[in-house]
């Protein structure tokens, strides 16, 4: 292997959207072609949508067929799903995307990554869904924030607009943040939300007081990163311990969080009230991104841990589990029951969950991390009034998650 590695990159989706990652000078990426007028921008070939064999797709298009590495970046969107990785006499890494979200966003994933036979896992927002991989055989996962980001640096300036700035998407996929922008419009907060390029939307967050994101379920996304490159005040909702984002910021210094609609409402009133706060916290958001977030840190890291071994503390996920395993209870049923619960947590603000007392203790650990469910566990005799979203009980068929 020469000073920079041979990788083949599989990227997942439009790269007008998502550009894919530079991880060497020498990088050949190949991806889908999901609408007509989609530009080839860093693709060197096609790939089919879905499940494809992706050694005869470079075959079929003259392309390299030896590398010192293969990364396939999937996510449950189904769009790639490349096999006969087997092919490739090197090692090969996915990429996990969402999996927050979508149709049986985890089971899908690691049904995926069991047929591809990779040797790496790596996740980029959802550290915390790592712990299923480590479950079901996979000794090499690791967690490698700001990976995909593009930093994208802006003059840092003290005076700024007296808005609070978004963009991004709030419909479809994305319930809670719909609620949430409905509701700073409604408070009568100057509020700018839209849709724009990387470029324009950088330059948002740096003529802006204030900077909101809110997780599409629990993950800690790209916006986070975004707005702190740009030097934006990031107003962002919190998240799981097990997220990482705590690992990585320190709140009230390099961002603002929330937890309840209204809190989120007083803390945007406060930052705008208070311009030269916004700015502190602005500043100090963007020295941190770029004394240790840089996505170019990142990769050196990544292949560092592939080719070497080399792995910091930071990207590592305990591998403790949080309460003893039954052998009798199948991964599988575990991850049904979570990705259920997991889409409640989408749907509604506060979700409120009884467990049944027969539901091993397992299934409400495994929940821990879906920090907006409030989990009940029902006294035997009698079961506690309330306005319950979900009952979990056993069943003949199982462990069930039913509508009261």
């Amino acid at each position: 292997m020469g000073s920079e590695p041979s990788i083949l990159v599989s990227w997942y989706t439009d790269p007008t959207a998502i550009p894919p990652f530079v991880l060497s000078k020498d990088q050949v990426t190949v991806g889908p072609k999901l609408r007509p007028d989609q530009p080839r921008l860093m693709y060197a070939g096609r790939t089919p949508i879905g499940v494809y064999d992706l050694k005869a797709a470079l075959e079929s298009q003259g392309l390299p067929g030896r590398y010192d590495l293969v990364v396939v970046y999937a996510d449950a969107s189904g769009m790639n799903f490349p096999l006969n990785l087997h092919a490739f006499d090197c090692p090969k890494a996915l990429v996990v995307g969402d999996t927050h979200h979508l149709k049986f966003p985890l089971r899908q994933m690691l049904e995926y990554a069991k047929d591809a036979h990779v040797d790496f896992i790596v996740s980029i927002c959802n550290r915390h869904h790592l712990r299923w991989f480590r479950e079901a055989g996979f000794a090499r996962v690791a967690w490698f924030p700001s990976l995909a980001i593009r930093h994208m640096p802006r003059p840092l300036r003290s005076s700024r607009k007296p808005q609070i700035g978004f963009v991004g998407q709030s419909t479809g996929y994305h319930p809670r943040r719909s609620r949430l922008i409905a509701l700073l419009q409604s408070s009568g907060l100057p509020l700018f939300a839209g849709t724009a390029r990387r470029e324009m939307a950088a330059d948002i967050y740096a003529e802006s007081v204030v900077s909101f994101n809110a997780s599409l379920n629990g993950d800690l996304n790209f916006r986070v990163f975004e707005v702190l490159s740009a030097g934006g005040c990031l107003l962002t909702d919190r998240l799981a311990d097990e997220s990482g984002l705590g690992l990585l910021l320190d709140e009230d210094v390099h961002y603002v969080g929330y937890d309840t609609p209204d809190e989120l409402v007083d803390k945007a009133r406060d930052l705008l009230r208070r311009p030269d706060r916004a700015f502190k916290i602005a500043r100090a958001g963007k020295e941190a991104f770029v004394e240790s977030m840089l996505p170019e840190k990142r990769a050196v890291d990544l292949l560092g841990w592939i080719f070497d071994g080399r792995l910091d503390d930071l990207y590592r996920v305990p591998a403790n589990d949080p309460a003893p395993r039954d052998p009798a209870i199948e991964l599988a049923d575990r991850v049904r029951v979570y990705e259920e619960l997991q889409q409640l947590q989408l749907q509604k603000e506060r979700p409120r969950i009884l467990f049944d007392p027969s539901v091993p203790d397992i299934y409400r650990t495994d929940a821990a991390d879906l920090r907006r469910l409030e989990r009940v566990v029902a006294p035997r005799d009698p079961r506690p009034a309330g306005d319950w979203d979900c009952i979990v009980c056993v069943s003949p068929s199982g462990v069930e998650c039913l509508a009261p």
